[in-house]
């Protein structure tokens, strides 16, 4: 399956230089590409700072009662680190949740499916760091394909 057929976006594993052009660079504000990320009333805000064939680094911005969603997967590992509000970060396969506070970091193992949740009345800031292609051809068709359950709030 081709990057073009399967939904990864026209930055994702190239920027701000494909593989084979790689060099230090700086990546000020003004550079960074803004992205939404989910469906209906669940797309939230996501900053790329860097997406190469080795390493994604992103910062999220999920306001309340918002959440990642669809559920997300990664064929590498993950690390958050949350900078501002809590993040309640679930595994919808297990039901595992940790909550993790401005000032904490959550690891996330690859090939584990993950939603952030923010059920505060804050908005909630978190730095992530992806091992490899975050979203190989693979990667994206799971994503595509599940049919997890995702947390509720108390009101709905």
């Amino acid at each position: 399956m081709s990057e073009e057929k399967s939904n990864i976006p026209w930055w994702a594993n190239k920027f701000p230089f494909p593989p084979d052009q790689k060099k230090p660079a700086l990546i000020r504000q003004q550079d960074e590409i803004y992205s939404n990320y989910g469906k209906g009333n669940d797309k939230i805000t996501c900053e790329i700072f860097i997406s190469t064939d080795k390493i994604l680094m992103s910062a999220w911005i999920v306001p309340p009662g918002q959440s990642f969603q669809p559920p997300d997967i990664h064929t590498g590992e993950e690390p958050y680190y949350v900078l501002k509000g809590v993040a309640s970060v679930n595994n919808p396969e297990t039901g595992q949740i940790v909550e993790a506070k401005a000032g904490d970091a959550v690891f996330m193992p690859a090939h584990c499916w993950h939603a952030v949740y923010n059920f505060g009345d804050e908005d909630m800031y978190l730095c992530a760091i992806i091992e490899g292609k975050p979203w190989t051809p693979e990667a994206m068709k799971w994503v595509e394909e599940a049919k997890l359950k995702t947390v509720g709030y108390k009101d709905e």
